[in-house]
């Protein structure tokens, strides 16, 4: 009797205008490919242009607009014996709203399991946690083969035990610039937040003319581009606007600028980690940080990387990017080892879906 056609669900929604939450969900689609003979994937909303983001394999059946979720309960529910289900990589809301979308996760991941199938969750963070929602979280996570976690706190929230590195630390490694011709100090800060006071201009200002280094403000969350022009104004720096540009564009184009700047200033986390995979030295340097970045980087052995420039001279907040530079070396260290890490886990996923099949 011929065996029936096995299949892959991937949950992969997301605004194509966060390049860096294209990149996680892309990694997680990553993982999915090729375990099975048919690959579905619900992206939401999205447009057309996330699809490309998102670097979707040929033959993918792609569920669209929140129409498509009982389709997509359907899919799962009828799936042949040994499906395989990926949730989303990334930030996961648990507050008092997200308690029956909790619920539904959890019955996706027992009708998985009862069919001998694999449910992954790919290295995530826990958001905003209430108590009810966080509960559902906790068992479906125990319920699942593979529960990751991208910080500690999250682990502990969800009574995880597996940290391993942000799936964006996969998505990688570039040689860069040589170090010595490297003439960027690039800064990507978050268009909702308060922009940061007189003494980080002059300290930021200050630092990049003592290193003979241009200022340059990037935008890799769309939602940014105000801000990186009213920093650039501020800093006279060079502002490079996203405009019109593909996406997929513009995120090679944002690579390629990490590929020359020697130290990379912001509060968005998946800037720094492709800083990082370029080799520039990343760093948080901004008034209030939140504790996001530290608690990611610190699952890769990389501490203090954050600075609360509220607290701070400019001659500190000089200092401290100063260090940041030193450290390069240390940098490139732990985002090779994060990405052999990755690599690993992709494979023992891969491994065990193999034997859940045998």
């Amino acid at each position: 009797m011929t065996a029936r056609p096995t299949r892959t669900l991937v949950s992969a929604t997301g605004p194509a205008g966060n390049i860096g939450d294209a990149l996680i969900r892309r990694g997680a689609v990553r993982w999915a490919a090729g375990t099975s003979d048919e690959l579905v994937v619900y992206v939401g909303e999205a447009p057309d242009t996330w699809l490309h983001q998102l670097g979707l394999p040929s033959g993918t059946r792609v569920l669209r607009s929140k129409r498509s979720v009982a389709r997509w309960l359907w899919l799962i529910a009828t799936a042949p014996r040994h499906p395989v289900l990926v949730f989303e990589s990334g930030e996961i809301p648990l507050d008092r709203g997200n308690v029956l979308r909790e619920l539904v996760f959890l019955a996706e991941t027992l009708l998985v399991r009862l069919k001998g199938g694999v449910v992954v969750r790919p290295p995530r963070g826990i958001r905003a946690a209430t108590q009810s929602a966080a509960a559902i979280h906790s068992v479906a996570a125990r319920l699942s083969q593979f529960a990751l976690w991208r910080d500690a706190a999250s682990a502990v929230l969800a009574g995880g035990a597996r940290v391993v590195p942000d799936i964006g630390f996969a998505a990688g490694i570039r040689p860069g610039t040589p170090w010595a011709d490297r003439r960027d100090l690039i800064v990507s800060l978050r268009g909702t937040r308060p922009m940061p006071d007189g003494n980080w201009h002059e300290a930021v200002h200050a630092f990049a003319a003592s290193e003979g280094l241009r200022i340059r403000t990037v935008v890799q969350v769309r939602e940014d581009e105000t801000r990186a022009r009213e920093l650039a104004d501020a800093l006279g720096g060079t502002f490079e606007p996203w405009g019109d540009a593909d996406p997929l564009a513009r995120e090679a184009r944002l690579r390629e600028r990490y590929d020359d700047a020697r130290l990379v200033i912001s509060d968005r986390m998946h800037v720094l980690v492709l800083a990082a995979l370029s080799g520039a030295a990343p760093l948080e340097l901004v008034p209030s940080p939140t504790h996001k970045i530290t608690a990611a980087f610190a699952t890769i052995g990389l501490t203090e990387l954050t600075a609360d420039a509220a607290t701070l001279s400019p001659a500190e907040m000089q200092e401290r990017m100063r260090r940041q530079i030193d450290r390069a070396d240390e940098v490139t260290d732990r985002v090779a080892a994060a990405a052999a890490d990755l690599t690993a886990l992709e494979d023992e996923i891969r491994t065990a879906i193999r034997k859940a099949r045998a």
